[in-house]
């Protein structure tokens, strides 16, 4: 843990020796839809809310192995700075499982992470905007879902304008459950582009890899901007891995104040 400490101040240090940039966008930056965050901070004094209610299930091939559930996630977002912000995830989970004839259902506070972003470096051309992440989850959940320790999780993010019509945005790090010692290694590629007017979408790769153990799924979705501070979406995914398949669809919405 020391040497994790240790490369978090060096990055920290590296970070700040860069020239600051604005981060206050005239329209919304949301975490939603999709996996993946983007580098920009929500800029000082800026408070934002993200929320969204997800519907899933997923079925093991071969066997009775199955379940469905519902999931509210929230984020709270406040920049402190114009390129620091720190932030706030809480998950509210409820599911039904059924293998081998019986029935069982978990519910409560599956997650709940405490942490901040800041952009690193503003890109120019062809060199991407990148940003840092880092929450820990906190072993503070439900029953169901508690873990035993802190749980670190980091973010190293990018983000381009391909062209005037595609933005390219990439998540690339590493978390751990609270359980044990293993990590778990991650990537989000996300492909945003305008449809008409206020209505954007997006397409989605993103996969993890755990003690050798490789997982990819897709999704893709939309974005309605209301107004300058108010984002509506709707999205869904679906992923078949090693005879395991899941789906889920969300909506959510995404809101600002006004900058002073």
């Amino acid at each position: 843990m020391n040497k994790f400490i240790k490369v978090l101040i060096a990055l920290s240090a590296i970070a700040l020796s860069f020239q600051s940039y604005g981060q206050y966008n005239e329209t919304i930056r949301s975490g939603r839809p999709g996996q993946s965050i983007g580098p920009f901070t929500v800029g000082k004094n800026i408070l934002q809310i993200q929320s969204g209610m997800d519907i899933f299930g997923f079925k093991q091939e071969g066997t009775s192995f199955q379940g469905s559930g519902y999931l509210n996630n929230t984020v709270i977002r406040y920049g402190v700075a114009e390129r620091l912000e720190i932030s706030a995830l809480a998950d509210y989970r409820f599911e039904t499982i059924k293998a081998n004839g019986s029935e069982s259902d978990f519910s409560g506070l599956s997650a709940f992470d405490l942490g901040g972003r800041y952009q690193v470096y503003q890109g120019h051309g062809a060199i991407p905007t990148v940003g840092f992440q880092f929450r820990v989850r906190l072993p503070v959940l439900s029953e169901d879902y508690k873990i035993d320790n802190l749980a670190p999780r980091f973010i190293i993010v990018t983000g381009q304008k391909l062209s005037e019509t595609f933005t390219l945005t990439t998540n690339w790090g590493g978390s751990w459950n609270g359980n044990n010692s293993m990590g778990t290694g991650f990537y989000i590629i996300n492909l945003s582009f305008p449809i008409v007017g206020q209505l954007g979408g997006f397409v989605e790769n993103y996969g993890d890899v755990n003690d050798g153990d490789f997982d990819t799924r897709f999704d893709a979705g939309f974005a309605y901007l209301v107004n300058n501070d108010l984002q509506l979406d709707l999205l869904g995914g679906l992923g078949k891995n090693d005879g395991f398949s899941d789906y889920f669809v969300s909506v959510g919405v995404s809101w600002r104040t006004k900058r002073k």
